[in-house]
């Protein structure tokens, strides 16, 4: 079968991000069943306009700020070129309305909708413009079929006025044979946060609890990993606070890097208002590190308090610096929290997400050729 999928970034874009991995790992074992995918993505600075990554022939156009734009006008061609059987649009940020570009058969795949957090991340004209993009949403993809990443997720598809039946839950997996636990690596009271540093992901209220524990006398250190632009607010507000000496930012980091920072951290925190589903929740559960995350949509799908670590109400600052508290001081709990979250883990692959998005876009397909 021939794949048109259309994503905002590619794995080697600088800010790559869960979609990112999401798409990656899923197509490329969809190449290796035989089927032939390529990939349309925004291109960056020192990128390739065209490469294979993985199997996947990944062509890049537009920018940052114009890509799905430059999509809109290519998707057409470009799946008349390929003789595409289907087209895959993820929508992830800004649609790109697909079905109003090609007669081909469209299958939407959605990690999560920003709804009214997006006022949280923007100033209020851009904001105004994702939320009136995504309330479009049932007017292009309507008899779209729709892969979602979690129960929250499909939550939001219905309220946009998509038809539940239309709606599959393809959660992610995780790569065992890259984030497992490596026993030579020695634990460390280190607080870990991993991902994008965007305003919705309020890392912020993180530093707030650092300053909480660091004025009761708790002994740690807190290491903040990945970039964005919210890092200079971040920044900032570390210095305010005090922390310099507690919170260190260490930009983008390579793979290896971010595992190792995943084996030696006591728990990884997630405060986030809103995720698709968490991947780097079951990351880092996989090595055997508990987490403390808040509970937001996404979040309460990829996580349950007490199993794979403890989770606390979304902005409640002084709760999240209590479960960190525990978290670092009762050694007992961590590890049990630890040994549990390798097991929770272990119940989502990347091999079973592949197997169930072949059937949906199996099912898109033959849909579209129904008369």
């Amino acid at each position: 079968m021939r794949m048109l999928v259309i994503n905002w970034r590619c794995t080697r874009n600088p800010l790559a991000g869960g979609a990112e991995v999401y798409c990656q790992e899923i197509f490329s074992r969809l190449v290796a069943r035989g089927h032939q995918v390529t990939l349309l993505c925004e291109r960056f600075r020192g990128s390739e306009p065209e490469e294979f990554l993985d199997g996947i022939r990944t062509i890049r156009v537009g920018g940052k700020l114009t890509f799905n734009f430059t999509a809109a006008r290519q998707v057409g061609r470009l799946a008349d070129s390929l003789n595409a059987d289907i087209v895959i649009d993820d929508l992830n940020k800004i649609p790109f309305y697909s079905p109003w570009h090609t007669k081909r058969p469209v299958l939407a795949i959605l990690m999560h909708l920003f709804r009214g957090s997006i006022f949280k991340e923007t100033l209020p004209p851009m904001a105004a413009y994702v939320w009136l993009a995504e309330t479009m949403i049932p007017l292009a993809y309507k008899r779209c079929r729709f892969a979602v990443l979690s129960e929250s997720s499909k939550k939001d598809t219905m309220k946009v006025g998509i038809d539940p039946t239309r709606i599959t839950v393809i959660p992610p997996g995780t790569d065992f044979d890259r984030f497992r636990p490596d026993a030579s690596v020695a634990r460390e009271p280190v607080v870990l946060h991993i991902g994008r540093l965007k305003r919705y992901k309020s890392t912020d209220h993180l530093l707030q609890a650092v300053e909480k524990l660091k004025d009761r006398g708790v002994k740690f250190t807190t290491v903040i990993v990945g970039d964005g632009d919210d890092k200079p607010r971040l920044e900032a507000l570390a210095a305010k606070l005090g922390l310099g000496d507690t919170v260190r930012f260490t930009g983008f980091i390579p793979d290896t890097e971010k595992v190792n920072w995943y084996r030696r951290a006591a728990v990884l925190v997630e405060n986030s208002v809103k995720e698709g589903w968490g991947l780097i929740v079951l990351e880092a559960n996989a090595c055997g590190t508990p987490v403390v995350v808040a509970r937001s949509p996404g979040l309460v799908d990829s996580s349950r308090d007490g199993v794979n670590g403890l989770m606390y109400d979304y902005s409640d600052v002084p709760a999240l610096a209590e479960r960190l508290e525990r978290l670092l001081t009762d050694d007992a709990l961590r590890a049990r929290l630890g040994q549990q979250a390798i097991e929770w883990a272990r119940q989502w692959t990347w091999d079973g997400a592949a197997d169930a998005m072949e059937r949906t876009i199996e099912q898109t397909v033959r849909e579209g050729k129904d008369p």
